[in-house]
């Protein structure tokens, strides 16, 4: 079960409306899809990478050279993916529950989308997709009072294991947030 159930009607309203758009332009945002692409560029230079829930496609400006064409990003906001494509990449529009691959990835990135799934399905659907020596990128935040976040780290712990970790904390929307940037590798 999602911790937030967000349908897709409300993310196509909140997209058209723009309220997701500082995702694309504010500092500490763009700082936290800096390091998901610096983790890419460390671990698999030239692997390919599966975007989930990538919404406006914010971690695309921080891949370089062949990462780029082998990028896939998917999300269910059809308008999410409409701002995107000025982007020049690959996008699907499908929620990852019903999406099927023969391609496995070398890289696999959740960054804020754990919380509107069910976080153990997605975790063990990643592993069946995940190159042999492939990593999965999680990023979440600290939510006040909710504690999504444990709940997720510790379904992640029963597939994978953390090899490196950053946290970053910022001021959002005038409250200061804490998110945590774990990249792991299966047991």
């Amino acid at each position: 079960m999602p911790q937030l159930n967000i349908t897709k009607n409300k993310w196509e309203k909140e997209f058209s409306a723009g309220k997701w758009d500082y995702l694309d332009s504010t500092p500490s945002e763009r700082a936290r899809s800096a390091i998901i692409g610096m983790y890419c560029q460390h671990f698999f230079p030239k692997g390919k990478i599966l975007d989930v829930g990538c919404g406006l496609g914010t971690t695309t400006d921080f891949l370089i050279g062949s990462q780029k064409k082998q990028y896939l990003g998917l999300d269910i906001s059809e308008e999410a993916l409409k701002k995107a494509l000025i982007k020049k990449v690959k996008f699907k529009n499908t929620d990852f529950a019903n999406f099927k691959s023969v391609t496995k990835f070398e890289i696999i990135i959740f960054n804020e989308v754990l919380y509107y799934m069910n976080e153990a399905d997605a975790l063990k659907q990643a592993l069946n997709i995940l190159a042999k020596n492939g990593i999965v990128i999680i990023s979440l935040y600290r939510m006040k009072n909710k504690r999504y976040d444990q709940k997720i780290w510790k379904a992640s712990r029963k597939l994978f294991r953390s090899v490196e970790a950053i946290e970053i904390t910022s001021t959002v929307k005038k409250q200061l947030v804490t998110w945590r940037v774990e990249v792991l590798k299966r047991k």
